[in-house]
């Protein structure tokens, strides 16, 4: 099915547009970030090689020629930087992507008149960025990515931030003002929630970048 929509995806990049010269497909194909073209409708028009990557291992998903989603972000959710797009105005939301909990910003624009122009897409297409963050993300941004992935309690993400800055099981009870039991329940459920298998390398990868060990 994937395979199948990727194709799809593939064959609208490389269908011809109406006076688009031909230097200009190569540039818009070769753009490092991943970029795509949608109508308000999310009929995909257009989407580059970088795009198509995040296609393969499911990060956008395209069903029937339409975006559905890109990250957390489904159909109904993109529905808003559209109609931002189309009356004019950019915007920029959070990404994350599971599994790994990678993060980015996706950046939504009316496409140019010059662009416009130059490819024969409608007036009101709309231009997708994604701008993924480099796997060496802060510790404050790789907590809420993953306290919304795992729906982690307010008071559980919390005891992670502690735990995080160095503190111990018992200063963090301590500085919370709960008793110790309470602190290691909430240690049990961080545990259970994001399926580390300890904590010590739940705390390893809220600090390193690098995938979450399940």
């Amino acid at each position: 099915m994937q395979t199948a929509l990727h194709n799809h995806a593939f064959n609208v990049r490389r269908r011809p547009a109406p006076a688009m010269p031909s230097n200009a497909s190569q540039v818009l194909a070769a753009l490092p970030q991943p970029m795509l073209v949608v109508r308000p409708d999310r009929r995909l028009l257009f989407c580059n090689r970088s795009a198509e990557t995040l296609l393969q291992d499911h990060r956008v998903d395209v069903t029937a020629g339409h975006l559905m989603r890109i990250g957390q972000m489904d159909a109904a959710q993109l529905a808003s930087p559209l109609r931002l797009a189309l009356a004019g105005s950019t915007s920029c939301v959070g990404l994350w992507f599971t599994p790994r909990i990678s993060t980015g910003w996706l950046h939504s624009t009316p496409l140019s008149e010059d662009l416009a122009a130059c490819t024969g897409w409608p007036d009101d297409a709309v231009l997708l960025v994604i701008h993924l963050d480099q796997p060496a993300l802060t510790q404050a941004a790789r907590i809420d990515a993953l306290a919304r992935h795992s729906r982690l309690s307010a008071a559980e993400r919390h005891v992670l931030m502690l735990l995080g800055d160095g503190m111990t099981v018992e200063s963090a009870a301590t500085h919370l003002g709960l008793c110790l039991s309470t602190l290691r329940s909430h240690v049990r459920n961080l545990l259970g929630k994001t399926q580390a298998p300890s904590l010590m390398q739940l705390l390893r990868w809220v600090g390193s970048g690098q995938p979450l060990p399940h």
